[in-house]
């Protein structure tokens, strides 16, 4: 008779430790809500926005705050059917505040551009050289 009511003893504890671990809440914790800033164009120390433009097969750079930059540099490099290629250029800034460049993949000669195809691992660097001479540099990782 005790072994019988043992045996039961720890059937009702083991089902009362099974089941109140599975019927408890466990906490949740919710995310953070968002909260969108209003900035301005430029961030701190940023002077370049760069985006894809696939109507036309290239990457348009637009160079920003260039009343304190004494110089642009950028590169832009990808390969192409497992080619590599890409796209270098410099410019000083004489007195604009903007300026932009259209960076096409593909060559083009005596007014022919040749798309290039199976684009990949394009990446676009901008460094720019400040007034104070002080660089900073931008990487941007396209994906096409």
């Amino acid at each position: 008779m005790i072994k019988k009511y043992r045996i039961f003893l720890f059937v009702l504890i083991f089902l009362a430790v099974f089941l109140s671990s599975g019927l408890t809440v466990s906490s949740a914790h919710a995310a953070k809500k968002r909260i969108r800033k209003t900035t301005s164009a430029v961030a701190v120390g940023s002077y370049s926005s760069a985006r894809l433009s696939r109507p036309t097969n290239s990457i348009v750079i637009t160079f920003l705050g260039l009343s304190s930059v004494r110089r642009v540099d950028y590169v832009l490099s990808y390969t192409a059917n497992g080619i590599a290629q890409g796209v270098v250029g410099a410019f000083i800034p004489t007195g604009q505040s903007s300026d932009s460049r259209d960076l096409y993949f593909g060559t083009c000669s005596k007014g022919v551009c040749t798309p290039h195809y199976n684009i990949r691992n394009a990446t676009l660097t901008v460094t720019t050289t400040i007034t104070s001479g002080a660089t900073n540099t931008k990487r941007y990782r396209i994906r096409i």
